[in-house]
């Protein structure tokens, strides 16, 4: 599935996740702990079912290892995070994404080191634009 097009995530689906990103690959026994330390108290059954959801959205992936599936997570969480703001500009700014990264910036304090990090950005956004073929 292309990484654009995966289907949005419930909530649910978002925290099996993050588990997966904090603590790495597991088995359905280990992502069930992972979940209960952070307070989701979620049956054997539900955990798979979730994983099996996010599996067939493109956003976890197993392999058979011994007697278990061990599951890993098959996006990272920048991948996720492009989509989302991806979406929120369709949604909000006709696909233009311009306001809102400017609409965040009006109300962030960024440190030098992230204001840097957006300087060297612009400068390789600018050179692909120079690089690309006008048509």
């Amino acid at each position: 599935m292309p990484k654009e097009n995966r289907p949005p995530m419930s909530d649910a689906e978002q925290e099996v996740l993050q588990a997966l990103w904090k603590h790495g690959p597991g088995i359905v026994r280990d992502i069930q702990a992972f979940l209960a330390e952070a307070g989701q108290d979620w049956s054997r059954s539900t955990v798979i079912t979730l994983l099996q959801r996010l599996e067939k959205k493109g956003y976890v992936a197993s392999d058979k290892s011994g007697h278990a599936f061990v599951f890993r997570a098959a996006v990272s969480r920048e991948d996720v995070g492009r989509q989302r703001l991806r979406e929120v500009a369709e949604e909000l700014f006709e696909g233009d994404p311009a306001p809102l990264l400017l609409a965040f910036a009006e109300k962030h304090r960024f440190t030098d080191e992230e204001l840097q990090q957006f300087r060297e950005m612009i400068r390789e956004a600018e050179s692909r634009r120079k690089r690309k073929p006008k048509k």
